[in-house]
């Protein structure tokens, strides 16, 4: 059936396509119009979704890429921690958001549009039973003064909420605009919030990598002065260079919230740091003596080719001719087969059983070469 919303498959997320159609099904009503995405929205076919809009459309959302991808379709487009206070109060018709896998952030997305909406206003909701939508949809409607149910389609179900009553109680977002130090974490405590991935915790594949920096450290033959954490997250391997006397640190990441909290925590150790919005490091033209990279393989994303070569890319552009990578992925993962297309040396580090290590270089020095120095 063709549904004039022409969407890769099996890639899009169908909730997605469910606003969407509901979108171009109204697209002859006059009115401003919201979507607000995450990476749910990854692989939407933007010039399908604003094609023949008389209605004003804006994006605002907390993935670099999907703004980007927006803009370039000609929409109105904006990258933030889903920040709404640039936006007049009551000035939209219809908010469209398909809820996100994170509670906090679906709440909060909820209680601004409460706040963005005209009264009489729309809240389209979708998303699967066990992204909670169900639930969302019956505090929706409490916060509105509205009754309606959410309306099952496939798998999935969507909900338009209408906005008869302002200033009533929201629901509780855990202070999601604002960053906070971590009290589960007294090793580390960093700054960090809601909205990044494993916000509260260290992430095991990161600590694997961290523990084995010294290691890692030994293939060079002069101290490294310039690092690049590609998909930094709140910025917790990036902080660990300061303690090896890299000099520079350059830390980037796809996500808006990631980016606030590793700029807060390289701010206080270290001088000579960068934080830069990009997709893989697609804005970066600098070289760097290492780049260190705990994909997002294994958190939600599709483990695909396309993926790991994106990545591989990233890193062997952004790598200086002498310079080494460091990849931590799932041992399921076959980053070493992907990997010898671009890098001449490809060296597992080390495997705990559930993560390995993967040493990458342009030339042909590997660690087992190092070793054999130190040996000697």
């Amino acid at each position: 059936m063709n549904n004039g919303f022409d969407l890769p498959r099996p890639f899009t997320d169908p909730n997605v396509i469910r606003l969407a159609l509901w979108l171009q099904s109204n697209q002859s009503k006059q009115g401003k119009y919201l979507a607000v995405t995450d990476e749910n929205w990854s692989h939407c076919n933007w010039a399908s979704l604003g094609a023949g809009q008389n209605a004003s459309l804006k994006v605002v959302s907390n993935r670099y890429d999907i703004a980007q991808q927006a803009l370039n379709a000609g929409l109105v487009a904006e990258f933030n921690d889903f920040d709404f206070s640039s936006i007049e109060p009551h000035s939209y018709d219809v908010v469209l958001y398909r809820v996100s896998k994170e509670r906090a952030c679906s709440h909060h997305v909820i209680n601004q549009a409460s706040k963005l909406l005209k009264l009489g206003g729309t809240l389209v909701l979708s998303g699967e039973k066990n992204d909670g939508v169900k639930t969302y949809v019956k505090q929706a409607c409490i916060l509105f003064g509205d009754r309606t149910a959410a309306e099952k389609k496939g798998k999935g179900y969507l909900a338009t909420i209408t906005l008869h009553e302002f200033n009533r109680t929201l629901l509780d977002d855990k202070n999601y605009p604002s960053t906070r130090e971590s009290k589960k974490l007294p090793s580390f405590s960093p700054i960090t919030k809601p909205g990044i991935f494993g916000w509260d915790k260290i992430d095991r594949g990161s600590a694997f990598l961290s523990e084995h920096i010294p290691l890692f450290l030994t293939q060079f033959s002069e101290p490294p002065q310039t690092l690049l954490d590609l998909g930094c997250g709140y910025g917790y391997l990036a902080c660990q260079a300061s303690k090896y006397g890299i000099r520079h640190v350059t830390a980037t990441d796809n996500n808006a919230a990631a980016l606030l909290a590793a700029a807060e925590n390289l701010k206080a150790v270290t001088a000579e740091y960068n934080v830069i919005a990009a997709d893989a490091g697609n804005n970066i033209v600098e070289r760097f003596d290492i780049v260190w990279c705990n994909p997002p393989f294994h958190q939600g994303f599709s483990i695909d080719g396309d993926m790991s070569d994106k990545f591989l890319r990233a890193t062997k552009r952004l790598l200086s001719s002498s310079g080494r990578a460091l990849f931590v992925v799932n041992t399921f993962i076959p980053l070493e087969r992907s990997a010898k297309k671009h890098f001449r040396s490809v060296e597992v580090l080390a495997n705990n059983g559930s993560f390995k290590l993967i040493a990458l270089a342009l030339d042909k020095h590997t660690m087992s070469d190092q070793r054999v120095k130190h040996d000697k």
